[in-house]
Order: C-alpha cells, then sequence, then structure tokens
C-alpha cells in the first residue's frame, strides 16, 4: 500500500503546488470541511440463512481544497481530506441442523485520506452561482475502529451464548478471522461521485454530493480457517461540505 500511496501523494501535492504558475490569475485553494452518511452493504456471498440488515454512521470530513479555472464557467476541483466513513449492521441467522439461532450487531468506523477530482460548471462567472460536479476519487486506508456483540441459542429452551469484542481495523488483502486479531479491509477505495453546490462571494463554496465506490472492499479468509465465502461490501455516501477558497477569481 504504501508504494501505491506515496507516489499518488506526490502527484497531488505537486498538482496543488503548481497550479499558481500554470493557473495564473485562475486558482484558489483554502479549508473545506463536512459531514457524511456512509453506507456499506455489507453481504454474505452464498449463505442464505443469514439475514443482513444494512445501517449508515455519520462521520466528518476535512482537508484542503484547490480551484482550477479552465474558462469563464468550468474548473477543476482537486482535495485532500481526511475522511471517517463506515456502515452497521445486524445479522439474523438460523442452523436448522443443530436448532440454533443467531443474532449479532456489528458497527465500524474506516477513517480514509480521499483524493476527488472534479470537473465543475457554474452557472455564472468567477466561480459563483449554482454548480454542477462530478469525477473521481480515491481513498486510502489510514486504520479505524470496529465492535460487534452476537447472543445465540440452542432450540427455544436451549442454552443462550453471547460475548461482545472490539478492535482495530487495518489495510490489508487477508482477514485473519480468528478472535483478538483486527478487522481488514482493502487498503484502497475507488470510485465516483457527483452532486450539486453553489458558489458565493468571497470564496465561500457549499456542496452537497454523493459518492459511490466501485471496489469491493472485503478481504479475502486466510487459508484453512474457513470454507465460506468471504464477504462483500462497497462503501457510497452522501456528503455536505463547506469551503472557503483564497485567491483571484477564477
Amino acid at each position: 500500500m504504501k508504494k501505491t500511496v506515496t507516489p499518488f501523494l506526490c502527484t497531488a501535492a505537486l498538482l496543488l503546488a503548481a497550479a499558481p504558475v500554470h493557473a495564473q490569475a485562475t486558482f484558489r485553494i483554502g479549508p473545506q470541511a463536512g459531514l457524511n452518511q456512509s453506507f456499506g452493504n455489507f453481504n454474505y456471498p452464498g449463505d442464505d440463512y443469514k439475514k443482513v440488515t444494512n445501517a449508515s454512521r455519520s462521520g466528518a470530513e476535512a482537508g484542503l481544497v484547490a480551484q482550477v479555472g479552465l474558462g469563464t464557467h468550468w474548473a477543476l476541483q482537486p482535495a485532500v481530506l481526511y475522511a471517517q466513513k463506515g456502515f452497521a449492521f445486524e445479522e439474523d441467522a438460523y442452523d436448522a441442523p443443530y436448532d440454533y439461532t443467531y443474532h449479532g450487531e456489528y458497527r465500524f468506523r474506516f477513517n480514509y485520506l480521499t483524493v476527488p477530482l472534479n470537473f465543475v460548471h457554474h452557472s455564472q462567472a468567477g466561480g459563483q452561482g449554482l454548480q454542477v460536479f462530478a469525477g473521481p476519487y480515491v481513498g486510502f486506508l489510514l486504520g479505524g475502529r470496529y465492535s460487534s456483540s452476537q447472543s445465540g441459542r440452542y432450540g427455544r429452551g436451549g442454552a443462550t451464548r453471547g460475548g461482545s469484542t472490539a478492535g482495530d481495523v487495518k489495510a490489508g488483502d487477508t482477514y485473519d478471522n480468528r478472535p483478538n486479531r483486527p478487522y481488514v479491509s482493502q487498503g484502497v477505495d475507488v470510485g465516483l461521485q457527483a452532486g450539486l453546490g453553489y458558489g458565493f462571494a468571497r470564496g465561500l463554496q457549499v456542496q452537497l454530493g454523493y459518492s459511490q465506490g466501485l471496489r469491493n472492499l472485503g478481504a479475502k479468509y486466510a487459508p484453512g480457517l474457513t470454507s465460506d465465502a468471504p464477504p462483500t461490501y462497497r462503501t457510497h455516501a452522501f456528503q455536505l461540505s463547506l469551503a472557503c477558497l483564497f485567491g483571484p477569481k477564477s
């Protein structure tokens, strides 16, 4: 992952640093902060006896955004953001051969370094007025946390078992599905985003967008642990952000 992250971040940094030279009076930059509501659509392929109910989680985003004017009404907006994403879900299952009923609740928080690159159309000159934007993004998993609780019962009058766990999330390709081990998720998320915004005078900008991850982030189970297919999930989120851009107007 480090080999992938380093050149991409260097490219993003060079873009932000070099844009004033090449774009001259069309470059603006400033802080951006906002909130998101993200989902995961967690699923167990091939496990028909498990019912999964997905739920969203809220998170924060903050970082730097730049605007490079491409004409009177068009601009390119690269950004580097710290973004909290995640999801929650409940699963219920009944294993008929053992007459075993199971219920689990899970919550995940993923911390990303996200690099979006949006093309923006402004209804007014100078980066003001109604905006329409769209573009790709790439996210690098920095870590996170998870928590879970489980309960189960053998038969109607049988013994009840339960417990809870919590731990770290780390980036990787293989998940060691055993107690007291970190949860592993794929380290790189790639997707598309689009939305609407409005540019005000003095560089203020508000945007509402939707992002859809295109990559399955579920890690494979370590060899020899289970024959079950690993879970699948792709992040998608609604985002609301506010930015303040400084520099000459586009």
